[in-house]
Formats: C-alpha cells, structure tokens, sequence
C-alpha cells in the first residue's frame, strides 16, 4: 500500500478519571473525525458510549455511527494498524485520513512516540501530530504531586486539557494551571466542560502541516516559550566554562516554574553558532548514554557547518527520529534551538557537557520557563 502523505496520528493520554473518555466521546462525534481510526486499549477500559458503536468484536474494526472507526490495541501498535488498515481495504473503505491512540490512564506516552519514530512501517505512513492530555481540576494538583506518571503524561503533551472545571471555582485552577505551565510552558492550556472542545485545538502541533501550509517551525518548537534569563540576572556566577553561559536556577521569586515533583525541567539551549556533525552527535550521544530515560522530550532546528538548510530534529528520551531537513526560508537566522523536557537533569548539566565539544569561544544560552499560564 502507497501513501502519498503521511497520515496524522493524535495521542490522547491522562490520568485515571482526568475525562478522556468524555472528551473522546465527543470528539469522535465531529464532522472533521470522519473516516478517523481511534485505537483504544479496551472497549470496556475507556466506556465509549454504547450508541456510538454498531457492535463490538474486540477482534474487528468497530465502525461508530459517527462515521469513526475504531480498534483495541493488542500488543504490537505497528501489527494493530497494520491489520485494522488491511480489514478497512478488504471491505472497500479508504485507509484512515487520521489515527487518535487512547493510553491508559496509568500508561507513559512516550513507548507510542518512540514507536511512531523506529518502526520502519509506522515510520513511513504516519506521522505524530499531537500529543494531548487531560487534566482532572478538582484532582490534578494532588495527582501530579503523588503519580510519577502523571507528571510524565503533563511534560510530553501539545495541548494540555483541564477538564471537569464547572467542578470548581476559579481560584482553584489557577494553582493548578500555574503547575501545568511550570511542567510545560510551551504546551497550550484549554478549560474544557463536559468535554466540550473544537477539534480544531486538539489538532496541528505538528511540524508539517500538509502542502496548504508548509513548515510551521515555530509553532511546533515554540522556543519563544521560554525566556532568556542570564545567571548574572540573579546574583549568580555563570558555568565557568568557554564560551557558555547558563541559567543555573529559575530566578527566586518563581522557584517552582521549572521544577516539580521528581525535578521535571522545561528550558531552551541556544548555540548561536552552526555546529560541526561531529560535535553534534557526540554532544547527544553522551546525553542519550548517561541520562536517556530522563530526556523525556527533545525539539531541535539545528544549523550545521556542512550544510545550508537546517535540520529538525525529534527525541524522546533515548530514541531520536532521523533529522529531517527543513527549508531554508522556514527559519530567520543560524541559531540552534534545543527544547528540553527533562526529569533530574538540570540545564547547566545539558549546557555544561555540550562545553566539552564545543569549539573554542562558541557562544550559547540556556532560557528557562517564566511565562505565567495561559488557561
């Protein structure tokens, strides 16, 4: 089977009870998720209402009446496609224009996106989109501070949903949308009600967005989302190595918009200088050997002294997608942009090895997250 594009892939993650499956039940239910495979993990895990689904074979591709397909994920996620894709083709229907995969509340993300990344067969038909979690607001604040997991599901995600906030009052979600923005400053935060949502937000993260708009390079780095601080900026002395300059800690009167739990660190590592592949492989390799479980997502548009157009590159923890070229005119200059999401690694750590490949007075900047957030 041919694909001429790649086809988009929506991951819904959250918590135990943090409303996926009435978002779900909603989102399924839009004109523009027709002809969309929803890849859940249990018919009777996630509860979809029983009126969407004509039957329930959990061997089958279930057609809903709103015009969405859906599949139990058994196993392999490249087999399950494979064989829902094949059965859809057998019966005379069109391959999905779009795949949403439902985790299970207690389930890590980041297994689907290294997926998506090393599975030659997935790697070369589908492509990740979105990453989108709920949020309980009554509940979210004590979950994050009790569940590792959570607070991985928060730190990966595009779009971040607080969901049930008709269930508390307005000076309860603050604190709660102010923890989401220190995990993840350059995620979108929505309020949603009944899972009430325009599709249209869940959607678009990605770096490509289809032949009408091209290469959306900010938007999917979102670099701007982390303000430069200079160590100096509060009384602290720089990393006392050449050329590098680092912002130790987020500044004292925010010391927790940065770190939370188990240290979950969102910041942005600029070279303002192109970078040798030798230096750049090396830098990354010694980061993937020493902390690569703990990189949990890593955006990049790197410039090379081998090459003109610039270059995207995607990892989660220790899995990297091949870097994948970008045209010239989708960025203004020949700066490097390192978007880290990491949990116990602080940016001088990052900062501090790149110092060890860096050539001699190269120039570099670590921006931590300040930005209040922005329900």
């Amino acid at each position: 089977m041919q694909f001429t594009t790649l086809t988009p892939v929506n991951v819904l993650t959250g918590f135990l009870g943090s409303g996926k499956t009435t978002l779900l039940n909603r989102w399924v239910r839009q004109a523009s998720m027709r002809n969309t495979l929803v890849v859940i993990n249990e018919f009777g895990d996630i509860g979809l209402d029983h009126q969407l689904i004509t039957h329930s074979d959990e061997q089958a591709v279930v057609e809903m009446s709103s015009g969405c397909l859906c599949c139990t994920l058994r196993g392999d996620l490249s087999r399950t496609l494979q064989q829902a894709i094949n059965e859809l083709l057998a019966k005379g229907k069109p391959a999905p224009a779009r795949v949403v995969i439902e985790t299970t509340g207690l389930a890590d993300p980041a297994p689907i996106l290294q997926l998506l990344m090393t599975d030659h067969w997935l790697a070369h038909r589908f492509q990740l989109d979105s990453v989108v979690c709920c949020v309980d607001a009554a509940n979210g604040e004590a979950t994050l501070q009790a569940h590792r997991e959570s607070q991985r599901q928060v730190a990966v995600a595009d779009r971040l949903l607080i969901t049930k906030t008709d269930l508390v009052n307005q000076e309860c979600l603050t604190p709660l949308a102010n923890q989401l923005a220190s995990l993840n400053p350059a995620a979108e935060q929505w309020q949603v009600v009944n899972g009430n949502l325009s599709p249209d937000l869940l959607v678009g993260a990605g770096l490509y967005r289809g032949a009408s708009q091209g290469y959306q390079v900010e938007q999917w780095l979102k670099s701007s989302s982390y303000q430069l601080h200079h160590a100096t900026d509060h009384g602290r002395d720089e990393i006392q190595q050449p050329g590098v300059a680092s912002t130790l800690e987020p500044p004292s009167s925010q010391p927790s918009l940065t770190r939370h739990g188990e240290n979950i660190n969102a910041f942005c590592f600029c070279i303002e200088e192109p970078i040798t592949p030798d230096a750049l492989e090396n830098w990354l390799d010694l980061l993937m050997s020493f902390m690569g479980e703990k990189m949990l997502r890593i955006k990049a548009v790197v410039h090379l002294t081998d090459r003109e157009e610039p270059l995207a590159l995607h990892g989660v923890q220790h899995i990297f997608h091949p870097p994948a070229p970008l045209p010239i005119n989708s960025v203004t200059d020949r700066i490097s942009r390192f978007v880290f999401i990491t949990q116990n690694v602080a940016p001088d750590t990052v900062a501090q090895l790149y110092s060890f490949f860096a050539p001699a007075g190269s120039s570099t900047t670590t921006s931590t997250s300040t930005n209040e957030a922005n329900p």
